[in-house]
């Protein structure tokens, strides 16, 4: 590089043991401590959602389709030849329920889905059952309970004795003295309990959905359910062609509300976060104040001998954004070792009862790229705002001002 040209120059005004090198590298320090906030804190929101996405991937399925039509729906003839090509790995129909589900001294509202006996450990849900009976013995009627619904009526475990009494609204009720004619009632044998989520657990039991329809009487659907789901977009605009009624959500779109505080906040995080960067960079541009005014004698002498004011100022300006680059780099090397520290060891623990020991971070390359690129934006606005009235009159070297 050219030895007048601004960029070095700038990085030879910052050599030196003078009162201005030292607050210059003091701004860079809080430039690097600045940096490395924002760094933590965005990995940290970055880790935080994905356990929460990954948790809600066990409580919903990557696809679940339903109806502008209502709570339950018929399916085409198009949409139900084209679903096992849509769905290559897999999918099933359910019906859904609300219903009392009670022992002879407890009873809990539950949402009854019906599922295809052949599917129940399609979903993550059976992946954790607590507790099981032998599946070689035929059970009429079978019903696999959440957690919480067992919890609920008394019971953990379970014996094989265990018989549920299910009541659920049978048609418009009437005027009638007989109320247990407006309601439809079946005994269920419990078999097993899962325990995945509390928002599924608290309130979900599962039966066949052969049985399910047959008790209401309806053989209409309330969904389609399909995990594993390779390309989420090219599904929907398959089942958009196919019937426009259709609607189609990922988890993201059932958990709206969650995901949208989520991002409310991780904006609001980053936008303050963005403003401690640039009070740590405040100290920049007095740095850049007080290293032009040091360095006054020899802007004069670079005048002298023809170097165009405006050089001059470019020169002094690549100082300042020279702390900018060190402080910000040096922010996410600090930023990024904070991360994988805290990724690999555990460092901050959460302790007992959460699903994870140590608080999540991710850390993104990309994001930290954008905040290099903000934290040199910001340093580089600042030297020019120190630098852009700069002027070295020659009168400084006749002892004049």
């Amino acid at each position: 590089m050219n030895p007048s040209h601004p960029a070095k120059l700038g990085g030879r005004f910052l050599r030196g043991r003078t009162l201005s090198t030292y607050v210059t590298w003091a701004a860079a320090a809080g430039v690097a401590v600045g940096t490395a906030a924002m760094i933590v804190v965005l990995s940290a929101f970055n880790g935080l959602e994905e356990l929460i996405v990954e948790t809600y991937a066990k409580v919903h399925p990557d696809i679940t389709v339903t109806s502008e039509e209502g709570s339950r729906f018929d399916l085409t003839e198009e949409v139900e030849k084209a679903l096992p090509d849509i769905f290559p790995n897999g999918f099933y129909t359910l019906q859904e329920q609300k219903a009392l589900l009670r022992t002879s001294e407890r009873e809990v509202l539950v949402q009854v889905i019906g599922i295809p006996r052949a599917s129940w450990f399609q979903t993550p849900w059976l992946d954790s059952v607590v507790s099981g009976l032998d599946p070689t013995y035929t059970f009429q009627r079978e019903a696999a309970l959440g957690y919480g619904v067992a919890l609920q009526l008394g019971f953990t475990q379970l014996s094989g004795l265990e018989g549920l009494e299910l009541l659920w609204p049978n048609g418009e009720p009437d005027l009638g003295l007989d109320v247990a004619s407006h309601f439809g009632r079946q005994i269920v044998s419990p078999t097993y309990i899962f325990h995945v989520h509390p928002q599924v657990d608290q309130s979900t039991i599962l039966v066949d959905l052969g049985d399910l329809q047959k008790w209401t009487s309806d053989t209409r659907i309330s969904g389609i359910h399909a995990w594993n789901v390779a390309d989420v977009e090219t599904v929907k605009e398959q089942l958009s062609t196919l019937d426009p009624s259709l609607i189609v959500k990922e988890p993201k779109d059932r958990e709206v509300a969650l995901f949208r505080v989520m991002k409310s906040e991780g904006l609001i995080t980053t936008g303050i976060l963005g403003f401690i960067v640039l009070l740590a960079s405040l100290g920049l541009y007095s740095a850049t104040v007080l290293l032009s005014l040091e360095k006054e004698r020899q802007r004069a002498i670079l005048h002298a001998i023809g170097m165009p004011e405006k050089t001059i100022r470019r020169a002094f300006w690549w100082s300042g954004l020279w702390v900018s680059i060190v402080g910000g780099c040096l922010g996410l090397v600090l930023g990024s070792a904070l991360v994988y520290g805290q990724a690999k060891f555990g460092w901050i623990a959460l302790g007992q009862g959460y699903v994870v020991e140590a608080y999540p971070v991710s850390f993104h390359l990309a994001e930290s790229l954008l905040v290099l690129i903000f934290v040199f934006a910001v340093g580089g606005g600042l030297s020019g705002w120190a630098t852009y009235r700069l002027k070295s009159p020659l009168t400084i070297l006749r002892g004049q001002r």
